[in-house]
């Protein structure tokens, strides 16, 4: 399996000449512009940073774009975002565009639902964060069905259509794995297990995935565990290495 680092911004033309087509799945996790400020091991990390809706979601397009037209047909792309805050909507305004500009389809949405809560004492307690989960065509050229570990207990509510697999199978709601509370290298890193579940459902061992702002490269680390080619794009080199 082969590990490639490119350190550059993703529309760099320099960049994306160095990305092949026919990628197979796409795991990008990038800026949600909720004004996002924290330090890591001392060094601050101006992550999120606000700008306007409009200018933020055509960012969001025009990658989007470039990177739709490397991967093969059938193949898939999943993009984190967050619900923002009043008046900085960028991922629902992008969640409305996607499939019209792009050719991508939307599949589902994914919500990671996380262990610690946030909120005030108007508003429902907050644990979440979401995936668009996209096929280029009508329809995945891989999907291996993923199952949790706990086992269902019963073979399906209808006899004529009894349960494949005695373990219950994922829904689009993923309450089994927690978000990491200390010795984070990001400060929006993520935990490699959520990688390793959208790898493991839309790519096979030999295959090449794209981790577009790699960050922590959690999605990189994914990769070479499940043995994937995997090509990583991020603009901090310190975070690259």
């Amino acid at each position: 399996m082969t590990t490639i680092k490119l350190c550059g911004d993703v529309l760099d033309p320099s960049i994306l000449a160095q990305v092949p087509n026919n990628i197979k799945c796409i795991i990008s996790d990038p800026p949600y512009f909720i004004n996002v400020r924290s330090h890591v091991d001392g060094k601050k990390m101006d992550w999120d940073i606000a700008k306007k809706q409009s200018e933020a979601v055509n960012w969001y397009m025009e990658w989007t774009k470039a990177y739709a037209e490397k991967l093969c047909d059938g193949g898939s792309m999943y993009v984190w975002g967050g619900i923002g805050k009043p008046g900085s909507r960028v991922f629902f305004e992008y969640a409305s565009r996607v499939e019209i500009e792009t050719g991508l389809k939307i599949q589902t949405m994914i919500t990671w639902k996380k262990k610690r809560a946030y909120g005030t004492a108007t508003n429902y307690l907050f644990v979440r964060e979401e995936i668009l989960f996209m096929i280029k065509g009508e329809k995945p050229i891989t999907f291996n069905v993923p199952y949790l570990e706990k086992l269902r207990g019963y073979e399906g509510y209808n006899k004529k259509y009894p349960a494949k697999d005695a373990r219950l199978r994922r829904t689009c709601v993923w309450d089994d794995v927690s978000e990491l509370f200390k010795n984070k290298t990001h400060v929006a890193e993520k935990p490699v297990k959520l990688s390793e579940i959208m790898l493991s459902v839309s790519s096979n061992e030999g295959d090449t995935i794209l981790d577009l702002f790699s960050g922590s490269g959690s999605t990189r680390k994914a990769a070479e565990k499940l043995n994937r080619n995997v090509i990583s794009i991020e603009k901090d080199p310190d975070l690259l290495k």
